[in-house]
């Protein structure tokens, strides 16, 4: 590792790390600014990648850093778990701290934006295949306010009263701005805020689509069987359900990325690729149709259907 080492064995360079391993450009700005801003920290980040020793005080350190200075890291510390992570991506406020800059710059979080894209454009053209035999009730579970159903509501079936939509989160905050962006789009009457965890949800009448996107993530392969078998029997006859999971194509590509999120804090994945979905699926007790991606590849969104 002296290779990126200056003059002193506690001083790292960020050209010579950058250019160790290949990192893209977003990289080396961060760690430039980092370095401006507080060489200590930046420092502290190297040697973390490069998996050297390093104390309680300093891992401290780093965390209240990336804390104190970006909305991304902060709420994906609080709760990996939560919508106002993928909020962020998928809307892209205006930011100003070069960290949050980081994560719509790198691959990884560009992989994010691009999934909602995608989910969407795909549910678009279920919802139309569906619509050819009758109404059409979604559920959205895991859904956070729900910015993939209120996006494809308000574009193509604000005037369709065949369309409807259940939309399922634990978190009431998150139930909240979602009933307030659907008013905003003006599709609120199509769409039924449901403050509960999906697991726990009783649906009372059974849904033709099921979107389950970003839950399973985050959760190993036996989990995630379990949690298919529950859902799936929220399925009407003839219903599909459509699954993501992150694909170890992100690891491979944007490793940075995935350092910052699981070392410094603290949201891991489970990388699975599209064959284990696959086979989750089957033991699950769902045929596989078919599947698709972001533009990068990075997320495998499965779609099945009961056997």
């Amino acid at each position: 590792m002296s290779s990126v080492l200056e003059n002193n064995q506690n001083e790292y360079s960020v050209e010579q790390f950058v250019e160790k391993f290949g990192f893209e450009k977003c990289v080396f700005d961060l760690l430039k600014f980092i370095e401006k801003d507080n060489n200590e920290i930046k420092n502290i980040i190297i040697a973390k990648y490069l998996k050297e020793k390093i104390s309680a005080e300093s891992e401290t350190k780093l965390l209240e850093y990336f804390i104190n200075n970006s909305v991304f890291s902060a709420a994906t510390f609080a709760n990996p778990a939560t919508s106002v992570v993928t909020e962020f991506l998928y809307t892209r406020p205006n930011v100003s701290h070069p960290i949050d800059e980081y994560f719509f710059a790198s691959r990884g979080g560009s992989a994010i934006h691009s999934r909602i894209v995608n989910v969407e454009e795909n549910l678009h053209s279920l919802i139309e295949e569906y619509l050819k035999k009758d109404k059409v009730l979604i559920g959205n579970l895991g859904g956070g306010p729900g910015r993939d159903i209120i996006d494809v509501f308000s574009k193509y079936y604000k005037d369709n009263n065949n369309v409807f939509c259940v939309n399922v989160d634990r978190d009431k905050n998150t139930i909240l701005r979602g009933k307030r962006i659907a008013t905003m789009a003006g599709v609120i009457d199509k769409i039924d805020f449901s403050e509960t965890s999906f697991m726990r949800h009783k649906p009372k009448k059974k849904f033709d689509i099921i979107i389950l996107v970003g839950v399973l993530c985050g959760l190993p392969s036996e989990t995630c069987v379990l949690i298919l078998k529950l859902i799936k029997k929220m399925l009407a006859k003839g219903g599909c359900i459509i699954a993501s999971n992150v694909t170890p194509k992100m690891l491979e590509e944007d490793p940075f990325t995935y350092f910052i999120m699981e070392k410094i804090t603290n949201w891991h994945l489970v990388f699975k690729e599209e064959e284990l979905l696959k086979d989750i699926f089957k033991k699950a007790g769902l045929k596989w149709q078919k599947s698709f991606s972001d533009d990068y590849r990075y997320h495998n969104m499965g779609i099945g259907t009961i056997k």
